[in-house]
């Protein structure tokens, strides 16, 4: 069985002692791995896993999500006019977009945007570096859901094809089990590993490593149910298991 990461600094954790080879994908590029079936099982946005849920099943064990202040997710102050989003976001993108009536324009390079507009929407690696480095920001997106929703916000679910394997999906599901209490139990290797990757400071990764979190309870999934609600986007998931 084939499985996709993401291949930002939050889901080192979830792999990092888990064996697994997994192909590193960004936001965009994870689900179309999956739709092409270069990939059956993995971390998806959300957004997308919605957008396919005939074709997808949501597996309630594991998400990536924050419940207050994110860090990796911020609309950063620019110095032109106007507002700008990186073109790998989706879920930040839409929450913003909900919550403060912001429309955005696509850009690739975020600090070339910076020059350009206003205020420009980061994620991901990008943003912890903008954050190490001291760039100001507007607003963390973790932060403006959970001050104005009230529930955790939900990046990325684990997915996987409809014609799956029972065994290799519980293979896989074990794998990322153990990489995590490996992670739990002593988080420091991780820490290292992730800011020399990124290339931030190690306080900053702790930090993060904090805000982020990863196992689904019935409080998730009312997240996922009301983040999709106020996205407008039909909530048709399936999980797996007992969780609907």
């Amino acid at each position: 069985m084939v499985v996709v990461r993401l291949k930002y600094a939050h889901s080192d954790p979830l792999f990092y002692y888990s064996g697994l080879d997994p192909i590193w994908a960004g936001n965009n590029e994870s689900i179309r791995l999956l739709l092409e079936g270069k990939a059956s099982i993995g971390f998806v946005p959300l957004t997308y896993a919605a957008h396919n849920c005939d074709l997808l099943y949501v597996v309630p064990r594991f998400a990536i999500y924050s419940d207050g202040p994110v860090i990796s997710a911020r609309l950063f102050r620019g110095y032109g006019v106007g507002y700008a989003a990186v073109s790998d976001t989706s879920v930040n993108a839409m929450a913003v977009r909900k919550l403060l009536g912001i429309d955005f324009r696509v850009v690739n390079d975020p600090y070339g945007a910076l020059k350009e507009f206003g205020a420009v929407l980061v994620i991901g690696d990008d943003a912890l570096r903008m954050v190490d480095a001291g760039y100001p920001y507007i607003v963390d997106v973790g932060e403006l859901w959970r001050e104005r929703v009230g529930l955790p916000l939900v990046y990325a679910v684990m997915v996987v094809a409809r014609n799956y394997d029972d065994h290799e999906l519980n293979a896989v599901v074990n794998a990322i089990e153990r990489s995590l209490e490996l992670f739990e139990r002593d988080p420091e290797p991780v820490i290292q590993y992730t800011a020399n990757r990124v290339g931030v400071s190690r306080d900053l990764i702790r930090q993060y490593f904090s805000a982020i979190k990863y196992r689904v309870d019935d409080r998730v999934v009312m997240g996922i149910n009301e983040e999709l609600r106020i996205f407008g986007i039909n909530n048709c998931l399936q999980f797996l298991g007992n969780k609907t």
